[in-house]
């Protein structure tokens, strides 16, 4: 966050483009353009130093998984949460195409994990395996960026590739609660499920020109998206540290 308002003081950004302009806040002036959408990303950080204040509580350490057992898993988690907030405000405070790919990435590191976490466990992967699948989601989700196509519902290739892989992620955690049968509490993925839905709709909902839109406002729909986004990771988390031994 010091680098990030260090960043944005000093221009280092560079210049606004309206990247982010799409999300209905209107760009007011001085160095945060949009600022309901830039502090609700503060949801991410406390989400993501929750998760981490917990586990160095020892909170869930009574469960035998990669969190519990591992403080490597557990703090590279947290920290990929802690940086969806930076990342995001990055570009809703700038609306600069440096700020707007630092979003991207943050989103794909998380998804990235997700996805890649959930198939180590169903294919029984070494953690070298993981980190391979977690590399190659990244380049896969950079690259899908730069086609720059417009699509339905997700507007853009680089969220297309960001749901693709929470889907994929969702998909291996089904089959590892019901097909691989690992013990752990479901309710908390259905919980993470249902918040990152609902997000969705209300970030389709809110979108320049809908009916919901007022740019002056400081309730915005986009900064519910985040903070239901923040609470869907943590949910997930929840799920990640209840797995447990028969």
């Amino acid at each position: 966050l010091s680098f990030f308002f260090l960043a944005v003081f000093q221009a280092w950004f560079g210049p606004a483009t309206d990247v982010g302009g799409a999300f209905c806040e209107a760009a007011r002036p001085g160095m945060i353009k949009q600022p309901a959408n830039t502090w609700s990303n503060l949801a991410f950080v406390v989400a993501g130093l929750t998760m981490a204040w917990q586990m160095s509580k020892g909170v869930f350490a009574h469960n035998k998984n990669k969190f519990t057992q591992s403080n490597f898993t557990a703090i590279f988690f947290s920290v990929l949460v802690v940086l969806l907030g930076p990342g995001s405000m990055a570009m809703h405070a700038t609306e600069t195409q440096i700020g707007g790919s630092l979003d991207m990435l943050s989103m794909y590191l998380v998804a990235a994990f997700a996805a890649s976490y959930a198939m180590q466990r169903f294919f029984e992967w070494q953690n070298w395996q993981f980190f391979v699948s977690f590399l190659l989601i990244i380049i896969f989700c950079e690259w899908a960026g730069t086609l720059h196509m417009r699509l339905p519902l997700v507007h853009y290739t680089g969220n297309a590739a960001f749901g693709l892989f929470l889907i994929v992620s969702a998909i291996f955690e089904l089959l590892n609660g019901y097909v691989r049968h690992l013990s752990m509490d479901k309710k908390y993925g259905y919980f993470s499920l249902a918040s990152i839905i609902l997000a969705f709709i209300i970030w389709n909902m809110w979108l320049d020109g809908s009916p919901l839109c007022n740019p002056g406002s400081l309730i915005q729909g986009h900064a519910m998206w985040h903070m239901l986004d923040a609470l869907a990771a943590y949910f997930l988390f929840r799920m990640y540290v209840s797995e447990h031994a028969e």
